[in-house]
């Protein structure tokens, strides 16, 4: 009879620990995970995209200071949000300047930016196939970044 009830009270403790470790394990993961969608659509539906928005308001301006617009942004804590079915993206719009800024600086020609960006934000990447205004925008932001300073400096030799 004592085997019997230490062997019905193993039982029950080790149902409630792994009951109890599942639950544990489920809310360890949970946030890790992001929402995936499954269609049949080639084309991505895209519901909005204010990157590219900013990309070209950024192009108006025809000259990029960085650090000015990088202490407007931290000023006014602004995020750059892209929604679509198969993915959701919102960032800082301080943390994708200082990707353009990086990337404009690291590259050499306008192919070598749009790889950094899409090694950077591979959930636009899509998104920077088809944008055009890539191109000008490495242009734009390579002459205010310090290798673009370099470049520009006539050749002493």
């Amino acid at each position: 009879m004592k085997a019997y009830s230490q062997h019905i009270r193993l039982t029950i403790l080790s149902i409630l620990f792994l009951v109890f470790s599942f639950g544990n394990a489920q809310v360890t993961y949970e946030d890790e995970l992001e929402t995936v969608y499954l269609n049949n659509q080639a084309e991505e539906v895209v519901y909005t995209n204010n990157f590219s928005s900013y990309n070209k308001g950024l192009i108006a301006n025809n000259d990029i200071n960085f650090r000015v617009k990088i202490k407007e942004a931290k000023q006014d804590n602004e995020y750059l949000l892209f929604l679509s079915e198969r993915s959701n993206l919102e960032i800082l719009s301080i943390s994708y300047l200082k990707t353009i800024r990086k990337g404009a600086n690291r590259s050499t020609d306008p192919e070598a930016f749009a790889d950094f960006l899409k090694k950077k934000l591979p959930e636009l990447i899509n998104q920077f196939r088809k944008d055009n205004n890539l191109e000008e925008l490495y242009i734009i932001s390579r002459k205010n970044t310090f290798n673009g300073k370099i470049d520009a400096l006539p050749s002493v030799l």
